[in-house]
């Protein structure tokens, strides 16, 4: 699947994470399309079965942030997988028979389950920050996540997201 950004959302989109990329030393394209990411996970768990899920993810980062290219595509996955020396037929089988989709889906269900509706998001001690944020913000997480260990909370019951903010605009407490 293949969605065009519209001109606006692509120029938002544009700005902010040029911004962050910059700040952070790191190449970002111009990208314009949104694409199915689910085959670039299945194959990731292929990768990492082969010992190279590293290399493969940043091959499909590069791919997607860097020059647009769809990553839902078999035939662009086997060509990264070939580039790192790994067995692209052996990758199309697998997507073909959809060796890793139950264990993607399991994933999807999991993150569903604890609320995470967005990538990136990083969830400690009941506590969730969720999408693209300053180091300031992830550190301020594990900070409170500290603390609230220290004191022996959360309970470690099952725990969602709420629209509760007890720590500033960034950070929402699981219940």
């Amino acid at each position: 699947m293949e969605i065009p950004f519209s001109p606006e959302r692509r120029a938002q989109g544009r700005s902010s994470f040029q911004k962050l990329a910059d700040e952070a030393g790191l190449e970002y394209g111009d990208r314009g399309h949104w694409y199915d990411g689910q085959p670039a996970h299945e194959a990731n768990l292929w990768a990492e079965a082969q010992g190279h899920g590293d290399d493969f993810k940043r091959a499909v980062f590069r791919a997607y942030f860097i020059h647009d290219l769809n990553i839902g595509s078999a035939d662009l996955l086997a060509e990264l997988a070939m580039g790192l020396g790994l067995d692209s037929d052996d990758l199309r089988r697998a997507l073909s028979e959809g060796q890793y989709r139950g264990a993607i889906t399991a994933q999807y269900t999991e993150a569903r389950k604890l609320g995470v509706t967005a990538v990136p998001t990083f969830v400690a001690e009941g506590y969730a920050l969720v999408g693209a944020h300053p180091i300031e913000n992830l550190r301020k997480l594990l900070d409170h996540a500290g603390a609230q260990r220290k004191e022996g909370q959360p309970d470690g019951s099952e725990r969602r997201f709420t629209s509760g903010n007890l720590l500033g605009p960034e950070l929402r407490r699981q219940d």
